[in-house]
Order: C-alpha cells, then sequence, then structure tokens
C-alpha cells in the first residue's frame, strides 16, 4: 500500500492512471465519491496489487516509489531485474511487506454512530471498551444501554470489555473514587457488581479507568487493582487500566499522581497510555499528540511496563480552534479525520503538514471573516504512530473513540499488521 499526498490537480482519476489501480477502487477505500473535489495535503491510501505491469518511462526508483517498497525489495521479490529489463507491459511481482503481529483496542459509547462505525473497525479490533459504567457510593454500577451493541459486537470476532469509571456527574470524581478505593466493603462491592454484569452480558473482560484520584490515593487504587484483576483471572477474564501520560515518576497533578506505572505493569494484563490531549478543546491550538511528547512517556513506560503489555493511545479526532485563542473562551470544536478534511475543501483551504509534531493543520476563514486553525489527524500522522509503536515493540494501540469516523484507517491497519485475536 501507498499514502498518497494531494498535489494541486490530483483528482481521482489521475490518480488511478498514476497508480494503475481503478479510481473506484480508491474511491472506495478511502471513503469517498466521484464528486468529491481532493484537498490539496489531503492524504489518500492507494492499495497496490500483488503484480504491476511496466508503463512507458518506468524505473524501477519510479515503480518502487508507486509501490511504497524499496528498490532492494522490488529486487528481492524480481531476482535479476534491472532497469534495462522494465519493457512496457511487463508484468512484475509486487513485495510482500512482513506483518507484525499487533493488539487493538477501541473505546466506544454505545451510540448509533459508534455501532456504524464499528462495522469497519470489526477487521481491525482486537478489544472494543464499551464507555463507561459508572461507580457510584454504593458500589452500583450505572448501567449502559449496550444490548445492541453487544449484540453486533459477538457476530464478530472483537472481544468486548466493560470500562468502569469514576465518573459523577458527568465529571472524573476524586471524591468518588477516594469514597471506593479505601473503603474494602465498597470495592469488593464494585468488584462482585462488575463480575455480575460481565457474566450476565457475557463480556470478555473488564477496562478500569479511574482518573483523576490524587497521589493519596495511589496505594488504595494498587490495592483496588490487585483486588480486582485476582478476582477476573479466577474467573478467566481480562483486565486493562488507562494511564495518564506521564513522563517521569515524579510528575506533578491530580491526573497523575495516582498512576503507578510500576504497578499497574505487574498487576493488569495490558495499559492503555492516553498519549493525547496536549491540544485539548479548552487550551490554546497545538497538535492533539504531537510525537515527541508521545516518545516522552513512551521512553518512561518502558523502563517501568512489560513492552508487550503497553497499548499507545490514538486519538481518531482533532480541533477546529477560531482565532485568536483567549483562555476562557469558547471550546474547539471537535472533528473526526473526514469532517476536518471534507471543511478544508469546502474553505478551499491547503492542508499543511508539521513534520516536527507529526500532524497535519489548516487555516481558514468563516462565514464571519474569522480565521480558524484545525489540528487533525491524516494517514501520515497515523503511520508516524505506528512506526512508533514498531519502534519500541509495544504490544499495540487503543483508539478514543468510535464516535469519529475514519474507515480508511482500519484497512490501513489489516493491510500492515495480523490483528490478534483471542479464542
Amino acid at each position: 500500500m501507498q499514502i498518497h499526498v494531494v498535489q494541486k490537480g490530483d483528482s481521482l482519476w489521475k490518480l488511478s492512471q498514476f497508480y494503475e489501480v481503478p479510481w473506484q477502487e480508491i474511491a472506495a477505500v478511502n471513503g469517498l465519491t466521484k464528486e468529491d473535489v481532493l484537498a490539496v495535503g489531503q492524504t489518500i491510501l492507494i492499495l497496490t496489487p500483488l503484480s504491476y505491469r511496466v508503463q512507458q518511462g518506468d524505473t524501477l526508483a519510479k515503480i518502487a516509489g508507486k509501490l511504497g517498497v524499496t528498490v532492494e525489495q522490488l529486487r528481492q521479490a524480481n531476482p535479476g531485474l534491472t532497469d534495462s529489463a522494465l519493457y512496457v507491459g511487463r508484468v512484475i511481482r509486487v513485495p510482500e511487506r512482513e506483518k507484525r503481529t499487533l493488539v487493538t483496542n477501541a473505546f466506544a459509547e454505545p451510540s448509533p454512530l459508534s455501532i456504524q462505525n464499528f462495522e469497519n473497525a470489526a477487521k481491525a479490533l482486537s478489544y472494543i471498551s464499551l464507555f463507561s459504567y459508572e461507580v457510584n457510593r454504593k458500589g452500583e454500577l450505572k448501567l449502559l444501554n449496550d444490548t445492541a451493541f453487544l449484540k453486533d459486537i459477538k457476530r464478530t470476532s472483537v472481544k468486548p470489555l466493560v470500562s468502569i469509571t469514576n465518573i459523577e456527574n458527568g465529571k472524573f470524581s476524586q471524591e468518588l473514587a477516594s469514597a471506593i478505593l479505601n473503603n474494602e466493603d465498597l470495592s469488593n462491592r464494585v468488584i462482585s457488581n462488575t463480575v455480575k454484569i460481565m457474566k450476565e452480558k457475557d463480556y470478555s473482560g473488564v477496562n478500569v479507568d479511574f482518573e483523576f484520584i490524587g497521589g493519596e490515593n495511589r496505594e488504595a487504587y494498587n490495592r483496588f487493582l490487585r483486588k480486582i484483576t485476582e478476582r477476573m483471572h479466577r474467573e478467566n477474564f481480562i483486565v486493562s487500566t488507562a494511564l495518564a501520560p506521564k513522563q517521569s515518576a515524579t510528575q506533578k497533578g491530580i491526573w497523575y499522581e495516582g498512576h503507578d506505572y510500576k504497578a499497574h505493569g505487574e498487576i493488569v494484563d495490558y495499559v492503555i497510555l492516553m498519549t493525547y490531549e496536549w491540544g485539548y478543546s479548552g487550551g490554546p491550538p497545538m497538535a492533539v499528540s504531537p510525537i515527541d511528547e508521545i516518545k516522552k512517556v513512551i521512553d518512561y513506560a518502558v523502563t517501568e511496563i512489560p513492552r508487550d503489555k503497553i497499548l499507545m493511545g490514538i486519538n481518531l479526532y482533532g480541533y477546529d480552534w477560531t482565532l485568536p485563542y483567549v483562555a476562557g473562551g469558547p471550546y474547539a470544536k471537535a472533528l473526526s479525520p473526514m469532517q476536518a478534511t471534507r471543511l478544508a475543501t469546502r474553505r478551499k483551504a491547503a492542508i499543511q503538514y508539521r513534520k516536527e509534531d507529526e500532524s497535519p493543520f489548516y487555516h481558514y476563514w468563516d462565514k464571519s471573516k474569522k480565521e480558524h486553525i484545525v489540528w487533525f489527524e491524516d494517514l501520515r500522522s497515523m503511520e508516524a504512530k505506528f512506526n512508533l509503536i514498531d519502534e519500541y515493540r509495544l504490544a499495540g494501540a487503543s483508539f478514543w473513540n468510535l464516535a469519529f469516523n475514519y474507515p480508511v484507517l482500519w484497512i490501513y491497519l489489516d493491510q500492515r499488521y495480523t490483528i490478534r485475536f483471542h479464542e
């Protein structure tokens, strides 16, 4: 496969001629129609065939560029192939890329949009964590309307996980976490009620997502995780946790101090690093997940957590900020990659790419003559993240969340990796 960055004058027809792939196939893979106008800087996934027919003017370097491989890989797949042997019409083999096995998870709320997007994502997911079963001060869990979603999930090889949270009145609550974690009867009740729901609804495991619990609850949280993991493993369930993106053991802040990387790595089956939200809706405009910041988190994480337990968090969204940014002003609007790209097309904005962050962005002016900046994700930024996962030999990736539609990503993942499905 090949990631093509749209240049001025490109069209589906021109791309089909260049890559020798029907435009209908290119459109289907990328969720486009014949009427879609391509934005300058937009990324297009080209699925190259298993064989290639030499065209006028081709060289090994040119063919390798079209196919997204190296000249050496091309020669290995076609022994004795040289530039002088490239006569028009000759059919040559396309090198097969060696696939690494990847564990993947996505968070999803049981909404019609998430259920619809799951249909595309299922082929590239090991797990799906349904968000969220909120605990309360009686140790009970607020039920999700997840029956229809679970029915669809059961038709696939994806394993559903129940995500339990300390959310109260729409926000993560330190006070609620303290009440649960420091009361043995309440914490036992949470665990028992979680197991009860999992058995009734045929879940395969639990994701524990307690956030903003503070340093004073760190050890109590570790004890809770040991207790819930022991119970889950007895019942043949898996356990994952979501961790704030720490860059050192001593990082300050209520979000960070309660999460003990070393303990989580020892106790649970998988940890999910929430490596996003540097650029957030209420903050100044910037890339949501700058690659250098992600690297700092992973550099620390691999010193505390086994690599084969780490799932790197990847955002499926970006933000549209109105400029000039004013602290305390209106929040930025969240956009899926497809929404961001189509907005660029409507506003005739050229998509740029900041290599230092590995993130696309663009500026546009709205009908009220106000300037905007959009930071989002595309195939280039996704590829950079997966290259990082491979470089560090992590277990895989976790996506937030399926409310944001990006169907080409799941095709890319299915082509690049062997997704680990569990029996």
